[in-house]
């Protein structure tokens, strides 16, 4: 599920995401970290979710460590989507409740080093080769001081960098807009590659976007494109552009494709001219029956209305148009 590229260059994780891993040219930066910004329902859960359950059904177990919600609430979430990450529990995949509880913890220093110790006894036991941190600025906001939470961010950094985890840090954004919450800015330059998802709460017809805003060492495709949350989670849609150079694929690898299209495109050429032959018909009839009512001519098989209006009653009508569990 992952590679070194020819240059060394590290290589991508797929997160089996559709749609997703086409734009990115394999997926997630393997071995890096990638942060996932998003406001409130945006999508960051599924997202993160559905990447850790791929790479668990591959050779890639995860964690995850929560700090907003419970691990069960967690499992309970990925079911509705199809899901089913309770059957890789405790083998491939783990989640761990790291909900703060500011009466509690006195210093968020040993706090976020003891926890990161406890994850990684959690990782040698199962081998893992993927974590997400969900949301993170739940951890952070019992910081008043920016640069104790730019420390501690930090602090972060250099783990991931040292364990070789494949990571996604899933934080809040402000507004509509890209940009990490207010103090968290140093998030987005530590990062790797940056993924935002929009979705206006106060506008709930408005369609979700994903973009991906940077991508180091690797091309990718950065347009706005339109996404669901449907039944197996987020579906991302193909951009109306070309591919990013590190995707090329040979021409007999698209074959399929080119041949469901042609299909889908002939069979709605055929539902065309199925409609057009059925308004033609209606067509027809409404002219001959108009012209018989005008001229009451034999042959019209419509009779004069003066011959029929005592008999028939008429009306207007209008056409049918963690701890860890």
């Amino acid at each position: 599920m992952a590679h070194i590229n020819r240059d060394g260059v590290p290589g991508k994780s797929a997160t089996g995401i559709q749609g997703f891993d086409y734009i990115t040219g394999g997926g997630l930066p393997h071995g890096r970290t990638t942060l996932l910004l998003g406001g409130p329902g945006s999508g960051k859960t599924v997202f993160a979710l559905q990447t850790l359950a791929n790479g668990a059904h591959g050779n890639e177990p995860g964690i995850l460590v929560a700090f907003q919600e419970s691990p069960r609430q967690v499992v309970e979430n990925a079911a509705f989507f199809g899901l089913n990450v309770a059957e890789l529990e405790k083998h491939r995949l783990v989640f761990l409740d790291a909900r703060i509880r500011p009466n509690v913890v006195k210093s968020i220093e040993l706090y976020l080093r003891g926890m990161l110790a406890a994850i990684k006894v959690v990782a040698n036991e199962i081998g893992a080769k993927r974590i997400v941190f969900d949301s993170l600025e739940a951890l952070l906001s019992v910081l008043d001081d920016p640069a104790a939470r730019r420390n501690e961010t930090l602090r972060l950094r250099d783990w991931l960098k040292e364990s070789g985890f494949t990571a996604i840090i899933a934080s809040r954004s402000d507004g509509d807009g890209p940009s990490p919450a207010q103090g968290e800015g140093s998030l987005q330059s530590m990062a790797d590659c940056v993924v935002c998802l929009k979705h206006r709460a106060d506008h709930p017809a408005a369609p979700r976007t994903l973009r991906v805003l940077k991508s180091r060492d690797s091309r990718f495709i950065g347009s706005e494109i339109p996404f669901l949350i449907g039944a197996t989670g987020i579906e991302l849609g193909r951009p109306q552009t070309d591919a990013p150079d590190s995707t090329a694929r040979a021409p007999g690898a698209i074959a399929p494709e080119v041949a469901s299209t042609r299909e889908d495109f002939q069979a709605r050429i055929k539902s065309i001219k199925h409609q057009l032959e059925i308004r033609k018909a209606e067509l027809d009839f409404l002219m001959r029956s108009q012209a018989g009512k005008k001229s009451g001519v034999a042959g019209s098989r419509c009779a004069p209305l003066g011959k029929s209006a005592g008999k028939l009653k008429t009306r207007k009508t209008k056409p049918p148009n963690f701890r860890k569990r």
